[in-house]
């Protein structure tokens, strides 16, 4: 759990300079068979965590899509370490570790946070002391922006980079 949280803590980070915060309820429709959820859905949480980073900023993924333009996976590295369970009142933390003209590095860990901020949504600069109760997932991965048709990488937008406080390392 240390080394967890200890990568949660590393600089440079995201809003990008900051964290974004996204709660959730684990659901019946993200469970498995052993009724914990099933691993993909970790993903898919992690990806509706992005999408409200992005609204948060006033960069909607809708208009994204409209531009015919979107973020694509490209590579990933991931650790599960505790099963959620349904009715777990957890977190997605995003923050950005690297970009650069076409590609962005997240890490995205989904938690139980302490009692006091169960209810927090939004980005922080920092994480207070206490924030996280209990790791459940992490991950790590590079996105490239996209033209979609046809699929070809793009530079992100200046306006994107801008919004998102993104600094080139």
């Amino acid at each position: 759990m240390a080394d967890t949280v200890a990568i949660l803590n590393k600089n440079p980070f995201m809003r990008f300079e900051e964290t974004h915060v996204f709660p959730l309820t684990i659901d019946f429709d993200l469970l498995d068979a052993g009724n914990i959820v099933h691993h993909p859905n970790y993903l898919v949480l992690c990806e509706r965590a992005r999408a409200r980073a992005l609204d948060d900023i006033d960069y909607p993924y809708t208009e994204m899509l409209k531009d015919g333009m979107s973020f694509a996976l490209t590579d990933t590295q991931s650790k599960y370490i505790k099963p959620a369970l349904l009715g777990e009142k957890l977190s997605v933390l995003t923050r950005c570790l690297k970009f650069s003209r076409a590609t962005v590095t997240l890490e995205q860990q989904l938690v139980g946070l302490s009692p006091n901020y169960r209810t927090f949504s939004g980005y922080l600069q920092e994480l207070p002391e206490g924030f996280i109760q209990t790791p459940y997932f992490w991950i790590e991965m590079r996105l490239v922006y996209v033209k979609l048709n046809p699929i070809k990488a793009q530079p992100i937008p200046e306006t994107l980079i801008n919004k998102l406080n993104l600094k080139q390392l």
